[in-house]
């Protein structure tokens, strides 16, 4: 009976859905340990098709804990305070007032807005190095509570954030590691809402614990790929990945099906 039930537990789990959320996951990786951001990207929108939404969702932000570990020492060293944690702040405020605020407020009329609002930073990226109006401190404290809200409302901040952060001019090292604590933070305050309204299952942790080699093999991969190339081709990249965002975030909003 034992063998059994160990059976139909190994059946449900190593299936064909199994092996395509192990290949998203591996390239999701790479986005994130290259840019710091991003592998929800690929991972939410595939993984819901897969799994449902919810579950998605939770398995994103468990299989991005041990990425984040990994990670976290290297931005600790190189991120920006002043930057950072103006932002973190903000993110503790709003990031639960967002979450009451799905009540209330339609989370696709925010995914339209926030996207319009990246696809234009980004144009505006691509002509120049930087958005001056974005690089004070005040700054910082309203992107944050932008972020947060945004996170509470749709589970979307890190485009929004990203934006803003590639939009200070810094060089590439201190820009990812800003990104990579900011991200973190975002992980820690989604594990804890999750866990609050009982939203993580077992099959869920199951899942996660089985797809962390996977995403954390991408990010090692990203990683070096970060180390061997962001000198010529990290803002590039970065516009690349924010467009995509953009658009992923677009038309993941009811009003384009």
């Amino acid at each position: 009976m034992i063998f059994g039930k160990y059976i139909t537990m190994y059946e449900q789990l190593f299936t064909l859905s199994f092996a395509i959320m192990l290949i998203v996951v591996y390239f999701s990786g790479i986005i994130r340990g290259y840019t710091g951001f991003g592998s929800a990207l690929l991972t939410v929108p595939a993984l819901a098709i897969l799994f449902g939404p919810v579950q998605a969702v939770a398995i994103e932000i468990l299989i991005e804990i041990p990425v984040s570990i990994g990670l976290l020492p290297t931005a600790y060293k190189n991120f920006e305070k002043k930057t950072v944690v103006p932002i973190l702040i903000a993110f503790l405020i709003f990031v639960p007032l967002g979450t009451f605020l799905l009540i209330l407020i339609d989370p696709n009329i925010v995914k339209v807005i926030i996207s319009l609002f990246v696809l234009f930073s980004v144009y505006l990226l691509s002509k120049q190095s930087k958005i001056k109006s974005l690089a004070s401190v005040k700054a910082n404290y309203v992107i944050g509570a932008l972020s947060g809200l945004t996170q509470g409302l749709t589970g979307m901040a890190g485009p929004l954030f990203a934006t803003a952060i590639l939009a200070k001019g810094d060089n590439s090292l201190i820009t990812r590691a800003n990104i990579v604590m900011l991200s973190a933070a975002i992980i820690g305050l989604s594990v804890i809402s999750f866990l609050t309204f009982g939203l993580i299952s077992n099959q869920t942790i199951i899942y996660a614990v089985l797809a962390s080699p996977a995403i954390l093999l991408g990010a090692w991969t990203g990683t070096i790929l970060f180390n061997k190339y962001s000198n010529k081709n990290f803002k590039t990249i970065m516009l690349m990945v924010l467009i995509l965002a953009a658009l992923v975030t677009l038309f993941d909003s009811q009003y384009f099906y």
